[in-house]
């Protein structure tokens, strides 16, 4: 199933710019007309700030609702609707706090370059794959060979830190053995994330775009 759809954050930016640009050009000589502009920027800074802080708030909240299920998230969801939705402008900054936030709550470890390299890279590949048209095929994929590949990544990065640590370890096989003993919740991770996108993904844009267009006319 395939939905052509404009990225919704391009579309928004370039008519907030235009619509300054029109204060801007109304006034004339006006000496009200920039200050006009000015507040009209402001409005639109603060809803942008708004909008990223509700945007990782929920992914952290959700996480953490979830955090009792082993392996089961909404993390994933949640930024491919994002990207979908309102692209790139808004759903990276918002992944990016989420992972300041999740340091913060949690103290460092060698998740923290885990979630540093694999969230925004999620978020980058969704917001490029979504920029015209949303497939609910290429999105079940996404969701379960990115799982799937933050086991790989997990282990890599784990194997990365005790490198450090421990000289003359045999790398290899340590990187073997942390993946195969995780490999039943790499599994766990890759189904459930295909079954939650492959049922919410589509609901949930359409909800976004509806939230969207609510908030752009008020």
């Amino acid at each position: 199933m395939r939905i052509r759809q404009e990225s919704a954050a391009e579309s928004d930016s370039f008519r907030d710019a235009a619509e300054v640009c029109a204060d801007e050009k109304t006034g004339g000589g006006n000496p009200s007309a920039t200050p006009r502009a000015l507040k009209r920027g402001g409005r639109l800074a603060a809803e942008y700030v708004v909008k990223v802080a509700v945007m990782s708030a929920m992914l952290t909240a959700l996480k953490f609702a979830l955090s009792f299920i082993p392996n089961v998230e909404v993390v994933t969801l949640l930024i491919m609707v994002y990207a979908a939705v309102f692209g790139a402008l808004y759903t990276l900054p918002a992944v990016c706090v989420f992972c300041a936030v999740e340091v913060a709550i949690y103290g460092f470890g060698s998740w923290v370059l885990l979630y540093f390299v694999y969230w925004p890279a999620l978020a980058l590949l969704c917001c490029a794959l979504f920029r015209r048209r949303r497939s609910l095929l290429v999105a079940v994929a996404i969701a379960a060979v990115m799982s799937a590949l933050f086991g790989v990544l997990s282990a890599c990065t784990d194997t990365l830190f005790v490198a450090v640590g421990f000289s003359g370890l045999d790398l290899g096989a340590y990187w073997a053995a942390y993946y195969v003993r995780g490999l039943y919740f790499d599994l766990v991770h890759a189904v459930s994330n295909f079954c939650v996108v492959g049922l919410l993904f589509l609901p949930l844009c359409a909800a976004g775009d509806k939230i969207r267009r609510s908030v752009r006319r008020a």
